[in-house]
């Protein structure tokens, strides 16, 4: 699947900034006499391209996009710094705002096990919405609200969706080989293996760890929640468009407190 959109289409309603306002070469200085005055390099807040070299030694436009911490499908308080030329992401720094919320303890009667499934139903339901499966997406959100309201019968519309995640060959076409996490990267990371794999295999993961979590079968659930370190977020999305990059940021099946809160640059 070919991720490439025009940058300024993929980040409408993003935060543009500009971290370089100087003007580059002494021509536009010999108009200041003229009239003209300094340049205003962000008219009306939006940041101007500026020269930045490309890896190859040619000098390209560089733009610099920020993704959160309020985004439809994003990890809430997750902030996401951006190098782009064109539309690909040529270096990234994340951190993390309002991190310090209260972590649910599993009491041992299981009274968290609804709610850790409805998490995964919706994670799951933002990545597929943002990949175009609208209907399995609508599937995953009913599904979350029956098991917020409590619902006792969820555990077959749960294998249901299941299936249908699994069964869908434009899906596993759309979202195969995109942010690839190898075991060397499990092994860096100190990632569970609920992470290896493809954005495709992240996504089965977390609808089987939400049924395994209904069945009782995945023990202490604080402990069973991925913590993804900010420095590997960032890393993993470097060298993707930025529509690739919120998918793989979708697929990790992060909760705000599950993220170890270092600010990181690759």
């Amino acid at each position: 699947m070919e991720h490439r959109h025009d940058a300024h289409e993929t980040t409408h309603g993003t935060d543009h900034y500009m971290t370089n306002a100087g003007t580059r070469g002494g021509g536009h200085a010999g108009h200041a006499g003229m009239g003209h005055g300094a340049m205003n390099m962000a008219p009306a807040g939006i940041p101007l391209a500026i020269g930045g070299e490309d890896r190859d030694g040619l000098e390209l436009d560089a733009l610099h996009v920020r993704l959160g911490p309020v985004l439809a499908h994003w990890p809430a308080g997750l902030v996401l710094r951006c190098t782009l030329q064109g539309d690909v992401i040529l270096d990234a720094d994340a951190s993390l705002i309002d991190a310090d919320q209260p972590v649910a303890e599993d009491d041992g009667r299981g009274s968290t096990r609804p709610l850790f499934a409805a998490r995964r139903c919706d994670n799951a339901a933002g990545l597929l919405e943002l990949a175009g499966f609208n209907d399995i997406a609508s599937h995953a959100r009913r599904l979350r609200d029956a098991l917020l309201n409590g619902d006792a019968h969820t555990g077959p519309q749960l294998d249901r969706l299941a299936r249908m995640a699994r069964r869908s060959w434009l899906l596993r076409w759309s979202l195969r080989r995109l942010g690839p996490v190898t075991d060397q990267d499990v092994a860096r990371w100190h990632l569970p293996d609920t992470l290896r794999g493809d954005t495709r295999d992240r996504l089965l993961a977390m609808l089987d760890r939400a049924a395994q979590a209904l069945a009782g079968r995945n023990g202490h659930l604080v402990a069973e929640q991925p913590r993804v370190p900010i420095d590997a977020v960032a890393e993993l999305v470097r060298g993707w468009d930025l529509a690739a990059a919120r998918l793989i940021v979708a697929s990790l099946d992060l909760d705000m407190w599950t993220a170890d809160r270092a600010v990181s640059r690759v």
